[in-house]
């Protein structure tokens, strides 16, 4: 019998009982904004490509609206005005949808004006030129074939330019900005790639916004389940079985759709780094991911009708740890709870020892701002019923300092892998427990706190070893030095990662012994169910 065929069936009346036709009737969107480069990372401009050349407008709304095409395989995103020079542009009419813009464009280039499309003032308009002073634009608004007016865009217009130069599209809007597409995009297969660090080739489009002077902030819009093609395969190894990687992409699905507008600063959802889910360029053909992904289609994970956090990490050793040992918000479904088919022993960093000298020790209090002086200690104060560090305590030559909860794995990350884990300094006396009766009860003591009456009224102190006699049996007791150098403290500890929610390793066993991802889904997440919200 499976070891959660009881649960299982729990999970399920469970889910029978919450279940209501309207409890899912939110809307989930289907696409997500993915920052690339923002804050300090962002770009002075941006080198496209694609083989079946580019659409380009505004993304609106999450939607894109198409304002033209263009059959070049190269284009590029740059700032509108260089050196602080502004730009200035003939201006030949505003119009109220990008498709009368587009027409206007192409009726101006038939009689020999380079016309462009351009989002400004919040309206689509047509134009033409790029020019340095007022006085050159002027002179074309008067005296070109047909005469229009002088638009002087803002320090953060953008110009989209093809692989010659020639302007194609501008946007003076920092709510809106460029956005380029494959030319086919409606196509879930076609690509485009991207210069830059994060160079490589990506499903979806680029929204493009100078949201400062010359710093172009760029937005991956991409279908979730694209998205999730991606991720899925740099969270979990794609060879693993495929209902281990079911219930990684319905976690990594509930992770993005639960943090809409997480980064809305910058303008976009989640990020490509693992502050939210590591994501990049397409290396993720493999046909198992895609499996997974495509056989969960818009599937979620609920507590009730809640979207659950569906947090996870690497590995977590014998049980998982309760939220609020870690974040300290308890949440009912991120409870812990055992994780039998982990292979602890022989998964990556699932047992680790790793040390720490008190020097080094000394050097990250003091760059974290804990004045404490030199580090003489580092002591488990509490742990969690799951055997978590719930509270630390380092004792330095000045004071001491207590962590509690996720800062007990943190403080000291180089040497800390979870907050499984016991800490000794090495070349300390180690000394057994002894029993003692006063007479009216029994106690447990250090052997080195032992002292015991001789014979000639002296009192002697036990410190390396007693042997006890009770009249029947000889017991002997002997202290022990831990290993290794005095100035250096030994974590040593099981699991990688915060510990709440899913193992991802625990997956991957309970997969190889039969379970389905909905089975993974309810052991590690209590009390949910899944619905498709889309």
């Amino acid at each position: 019998m499976k070891f959660l065929s009881k649960l299982t069936v729990i999970n399920i009346i469970m889910a029978l009982t919450l279940y209501c036709p309207s409890a899912f009737a939110a809307e989930y969107t289907d696409t997500l904004r993915v920052g690339i480069y923002y804050g300090s990372a962002t770009v002075k401009n941006l080198d496209l490509k694609s083989d079946d050349g580019f659409a380009f407008g505004i993304f609106k709304d999450r939607e894109f609206i198409q304002i033209s095409t263009t059959d070049c395989a190269s284009v590029s995103v740059v700032p509108d005005i260089t050196e602080n020079v502004p730009s200035y542009h003939v201006d030949y009419a505003s119009y109220s949808t990008a498709e009368e813009a587009k027409t206007a464009a192409e009726e101006l280039k038939a009689i020999g004006i380079d016309a462009f499309t351009a989002y400004y003032k919040s309206q689509f308009h047509t134009m033409s030129g790029n020019y340095k002073n007022n006085n050159d634009a002027l002179w074309a608004a008067e005296n070109l074939a047909v005469k229009g007016t002088v638009a002087t865009v803002s320090d953060t217009a953008l110009r989209l330019v093809d692989g010659l130069g020639a302007t194609l599209f501008v946007a003076d809007d920092k709510t809106f900005g460029v956005t380029v597409y494959p030319k086919h995009y409606e196509n879930a297969d076609s690509l485009i790639s991207i210069s830059g660090s994060a160079k490589g080739t990506y499903r979806g489009g680029f929204e493009c916004r100078e949201l400062t002077d010359s710093a172009i902030t760029v937005v991956n819009t991409v279908p979730v389940e694209s998205y999730l093609y991606s991720v899925v395969c740099r969270e979990m190894s794609p060879s693993w079985e495929v209902e281990a990687l079911k219930a990684q992409a319905v976690c990594a699905r509930n992770f993005a759709l639960g943090r809409i507008n997480y980064h809305k600063q910058y303008g976009f959802d989640v990020c490509r780094t693992v502050c939210c889910q590591a994501y990049s360029t397409s290396a993720d053909q493999s046909q198992s991911v895609h499996t997974a992904v495509d056989e969960t289609r818009g599937e979620l994970l609920f507590y009730n009708n809640t979207l659950v956090q569906a947090v996870y990490s690497s590995s977590m050793g014998a049980y998982t740890e309760s939220v609020e040992n870690v974040w300290g918000t308890p949440f009912p479904y991120l409870v812990s709870v055992e994780n039998p088919y982990e292979d602890t022993e022989n998964v990556y960093n699932g047992k680790w020892t790793k040390s720490l000298t008190k020097a080094r020790a000394t050097e990250i209090m003091n760059s974290r701002g804990y004045n404490i002086g030199d580090v003489t200690s580092i002591t488990v104060l509490q742990r969690t019923p799951a055997g978590g560090v719930l509270k630390l305590q380092v004792t330095g030559t000045n004071g001491s300092k207590i962590f509690e909860r996720e800062s007990c794995r943190t403080v000291f990350s180089e040497a800390t892998y979870s907050q499984r884990y016991t800490v000794t300094l090495g070349g300390q006396a180690v000394y057994p427990t002894v029993y003692t009766y006063n007479g009216n009860k029994t106690s447990s003591v250090a052997l080195s706190f032992v002292s015991v009456l001789g014979g000639n009224n002296t009192t002697t102190t036990l410190k390396g070893s007693c042997i006890a006699y009770d009249g029947n049996t000889k017991t002997s007791y002997t202290s022990t030095t831990t290993s290794g150098d005095s100035n250096t403290f030994v974590f040593s500890g099981e699991g990688w990662g915060h510990g709440v929610g899913m193992s991802q390793y625990g997956a991957k066993g309970m997969a190889m012994a039969g379970f389905d991802y909905e089975e993974i889904l309810t052991h590690y997440y209590t009390g949910t169910h899944i619905e498709k919200a889309y």
